[in-house]
């Protein structure tokens, strides 16, 4: 697994804007730019050869083998990247700003291939650029908090870019908040924010269990709260059916077709992230004090046969927990036998019909409530390592673990709030 509980300092928002400048020139320029930066440093990576060890499983018994991997140390010194800067500023018309936004796309799209290339899931193949982009940093940025106004330099003292944000809908929510990087494209612009967070102030751990068709939390005061996702399961399928009729019929007319399936796939995406979007700032705002904690999922590792692989790409779990980490905090845990660890005793239970696991000791459960409730366990132990149990609850006496498991194994199938702490209620 690995290691992606990192403590943030600030909240993060961005948001879109269209606009109708001509950014033709600089965009082309920007991305061979950045594409040469990644030349260079490519040229200059040393590959060093480490011996890997693998096992595989025989008779319920594991062997092992080594082999030879080479292994890439990416240039980092100060004189390298000052030497860089230098060749790149040659011939260069714009800010001289972009340069150093070109070195950091440059360096952060290098280490992205080299931790899919450690993980098996990229070769030894140099990254390039296809889609045209400028990344502008803080200082060519000028931002007017009261106007709504964020002033671009794109030439220094000659030419600026300006965008009003005064009247776009997000224009009261980003109040307090100051202005980081933008991204600019053809037509729109990626503007965002960011404001000082405060970790500590942050008081209850919930547990999520990532499922086919929902997302099931475990609270330590309200319960288990179960989060319908079928509608986002039949936007994605909806568009898959559409999509699968056009590929099917490619040959008859493709450039007909890869217009149409452009199109699909567009309005597949757009639906999808309006989805995520809006279910992420609820549970943002359902839950300000919160720290969400998720399983480390590994999707490869999951396929079983050709439909549950179908099934498992129309889940959304990496978007919608990616998505949360800029709107409040989310940690991982292991998910290893989340969902087969008895709430109580710990013992390992076995699958029942349904949804239903059993323990020898403690009786039966609702899987998808035992999930979530051993990832709330996981998690209420990672945040205090991580934070020295600074602002989490305590967790639960084993009389209210009794109490849960009364409550929960056959209710788990409707959509509602469970409140342990209250049984005449349910």
């Amino acid at each position: 697994m690995q290691n992606k509980n990192k403590l943030p300092s600030e909240i993060v928002l961005t948001y879109k804007i269209k606009h109708n400048y001509d950014l033709k020139n600089l965009l082309d320029k920007f991305i061979n730019l950045s594409q040469k930066a990644v030349d260079i440093i490519w040229e200059n990576i040393n590959w060093k050869e480490k011996e890997v060890k693998h096992r595989f499983k025989s008779k319920n018994k594991y062997k092992y083998y080594t082999t030879t991997r080479l292994i890439p140390e990416i240039p980092k010194d100060k004189d390298f990247k000052r030497e860089l800067r230098n060749y790149l500023l040659n011939g260069w018309n714009f800010a001289s700003h972009y340069v150093d936004g070109a070195i950091k796309v440059a360096y952060s799209t290098i280490e992205s291939w080299k931790s899919n290339y450690l993980d098996g899931k990229r070769k030894r193949n140099k990254p390039t650029f296809k889609r045209p982009f400028v990344r502008v940093k803080n200082t060519l940025i000028k931002y007017d908090k009261e106007n709504g106004t964020i002033r671009i330099t794109i030439k220094a003292r000659k030419e600026y870019l300006v965008l009003d944000i005064k009247n776009e809908w997000f224009f009261e929510k980003i109040k307090g908040f100051d202005i980081g990087e933008i991204i600019l494209k053809d037509s729109e612009a990626l503007i965002t924010f960011k404001k000082p967070l405060n970790i500590f102030d942050k008081k209850v751990v919930i547990g999520v269990d990532s499922n086919l068709k929902s997302l099931d939390l475990f609270h330590p005061e309200e319960g288990w709260i179960r989060i319908d996702l079928s509608e986002l399961r039949r936007i994605k399928n909806v568009y898959d059916v559409i999509i699968d009729k056009l590929k099917s019929i490619y040959k008859k007319a493709p450039k007909r077709i890869s217009i149409l399936l452009k199109k699909y796939y567009n309005r597949r995406k757009n639906r999808v992230e309006d989805f995520i979007n809006k279910l992420t700032s609820q549970l943002s705002k359902l839950f300000p004090d919160a720290i969400f904690i998720f399983e480390d999922l590994d999707k490869p590792n999951m396929y079983k046969n050709s439909n549950f692989n179908r099934d498992l790409d129309r889940t959304s779990w990496r978007e919608i927990a990616k998505k949360l980490e800029y709107k409040s905090i989310v940690f991982y845990v292991n998910p290893h036998y989340t969902s087969k660890t008895c709430p109580i005793c710990g013992s390992k239970m076995e699958s029942q019909e349904g949804q239903v696991v059993k323990c020898e000791k403690c009786g039966v459960f609702n899987r998808q409530f035992v999930g979530s409730f051993n990832i709330f366990k996981r998690g209420v132990k990672l945040v205090k390592k991580l934070l020295g149990g600074v602002g989490v609850l305590p967790e639960r006496s084993d009389g209210n673990l009794k109490t849960v498991r009364f409550l929960c194994p056959w209710l788990g199938w409707r959509s509602m709030i469970y409140s342990p702490m209250n049984p005449e209620e349910s």
